[in-house]
């Protein structure tokens, strides 16, 4: 196989896909049996000769969905949702394959089935343009729904991919991998001073650079212990380098400020006293 074939991303994407396709192959079968029961019941209430046709109509339905996830998978690869505004034109032409390969594969299905399960043949009513544009609404509803679907459980692995690889760059060199700015910034455990969560970000404080990374705090945490820092939590939004600590001075009810070689005051509360203890 190519070098291609054994990139760790696209191997992160195939691990999940198959576990998605599982995931919706399940979600299609509660489908199929919940719209079964509900438009069986529906033709019941309104009299029709052959309610049972529900069950067929929405398991041929269903079959050629689950069918088509293969394609949809395709479409994703080639055209990422990551660059919209170039796959956005291309996913609008494949839901009209979707949509047509759909409609005429499942109508054949039915053709071929209804006279032996159901004792009738079956008409769908191709000539009616209405039937089309009835069909494509909920297509394009299915196309969407299976590519958000498949696009997030493919972001979650590739998150998991990079955590990994920040997780050995910290054991093995001892420095932090930050993402900040679409850039990825490659900085020494020992220079980091101190950090600060910042709503879905953290600020990281370094002799010559803050850095706005995207990450939590307990994240950040994890890794700068494991690439052997002398960082601790002093308070609930705040880590110091206690190498880098130059005073502790209390504040009252058991709290204090520590003082850095940068300047910078942070806040230390007595949840965490024992963690700063040492530095004073």
């Amino acid at each position: 196989m190519s070098e291609r074939q054994h990139h760790p991303e696209i191997e992160a994407d195939r691990r999940a896909d198959r576990r998605t396709w599982v995931y919706f192959a399940g979600f299609l079968f509660a489908s199929f049996l919940v719209l079964s029961m509900s438009d069986q019941h529906d033709m019941q209430r309104a009299g029709a000769a052959h309610p049972e046709m529900a069950w067929l109509s929405q398991a041929t339905s269903h079959l050629v969905i689950l069918a088509m996830t293969p394609f949809i998978t395709f479409m994703l690869s080639r055209f990422p949702l990551s660059d919209w505004r170039r796959s956005l034109p291309v996913h609008a032409g494949a839901v009209v394959v979707f949509s047509l390969v759909h409609i005429l594969a499942m109508v054949a299905l039915r053709k071929a089935l209804s006279p032996v399960f159901i004792g009738v043949p079956y008409e769908f009513g191709l000539a009616d343009p209405s039937t089309w544009l009835y069909e494509f609404r909920k297509d394009v509803l299915s196309y969407a729904l299976i590519t958000a679907i498949f696009a997030m459980n493919r972001l979650a692995e590739q998150r998991g991919l990079e955590a990994k690889a920040a997780q050995k760059e910290a054991s093995e060199r001892h420095r932090l991998t930050l993402k900040s700015g679409g850039r990825t910034y490659f900085v020494d455990a020992s220079e980091i001073v101190w950090v600060r969560a910042a709503s879905n970000y953290v600020e990281v404080v370094t002799p010559g650079r803050t850095y706005l990374a995207r990450a939590t705090l307990t994240e950040l945490e994890k890794l700068l212990e494991t690439a052997g820092g002398h960082h601790v939590r002093v308070h609930r939004s705040h880590l110091v380098n206690l190498d880098r600590v130059t005073e502790i001075r209390p504040t009252g009810e058991g709290d204090v400020t520590l003082t850095l070689e940068t300047g910078d005051d942070v806040p230390g509360s007595r949840r965490y006293r024992e963690r700063y203890a040492g530095a004073a």
